[in-house]
């Protein structure tokens, strides 16, 4: 009975330790600055809180640098996913203060990624997958996971061709992962200007969009019935 209570022991002590290896391994973030925005995905309760903020914080940059005068979704969306095709996406000059602590919490979710990419076959990417909204997107998506394809260079012009991604919350979580935060698993970030980026993005925030654009000065349409042309002009005497 002793050497039973004694294993049983030992064996808890030891989940224990693991689980603190563990939770001393994973980042948590400081802030939720998107805690009172509806709900996005629902997967699991452990990382969803987490990918809710992660998303508000990706559609924040995105529509500071691809829609700053209209903070228009769906504009921002269509142009970011034109320039993922392109291989333009500038992380580095797009991402605040707050985005880069979100990162720094993902990139603490090893079973997240693979390497410096996303991990397509993990629990979290397989949700989004089977919650994608569009099935001929999602047979694509899961096509190319299956035969271990999948990659940005060839989901992307799929993506381009279907605009579901600007109604699509599990979508948009997969975009915002794998196009945005997986990019910044290489990036040398003491190169980086956080500080400039909050600053255009703080400037954007401030545009007057109420404000009329000034319009060209009407010609003086008196002045122009009362003016005759020269008679002489154009003869010689």
């Amino acid at each position: 009975m002793n050497s039973r209570i004694l294993k049983t022991v030992f064996l808890f002590f030891i989940a224990l330790n693991f689980s603190c290896k563990q939770n001393k391994s994973e980042a948590t973030l400081a802030e939720y600055k998107y805690a009172d925005q509806p709900e996005t995905i629902s997967c699991d309760p452990a990382i969803d809180k987490l990918m809710k903020e992660a998303l508000y914080s990706f559609e924040k940059d995105m529509l500071s640098q691809y829609d700053p005068n209209g903070k228009n979704k769906l504009r921002a969306y269509r142009t970011f996913v034109n320039n993922v095709v392109a291989n333009r996406v500038d992380v580095a000059n797009m991402m605040s203060k707050h985005t880069k602590a979100v990162f720094d919490v993902l990139k603490t979710k090893t079973e997240l990624w693979n390497g410096t990419t996303l991990n397509y076959n993990s629990d979290l990417v397989r949700c989004l997958s089977n919650n994608i909204q569009d099935k001929n997107l999602k047979t694509t998506f899961d096509a190319l996971v299956s035969t271990n394809s999948m990659n940005q260079q060839l989901f992307g012009p799929a993506l381009r061709s279907n605009t579901s991604y600007t109604r699509d919350i599990y979508l948009q979580t997969f975009l915002a992962l794998d196009y945005y935060y997986a990019k910044m698993l290489v990036l040398d970030f003491t190169q980086i200007d956080l500080e400039a980026n909050e600053a255009k993005q703080q400037t954007n925030s401030k545009i007057d969009f109420n404000k009329k654009p000034q319009l060209a000065p009407k010609r003086d349409l008196q002045s122009f019935k009362t003016s005759k042309p020269d008679d002489h002009a154009g003869h010689n005497h």
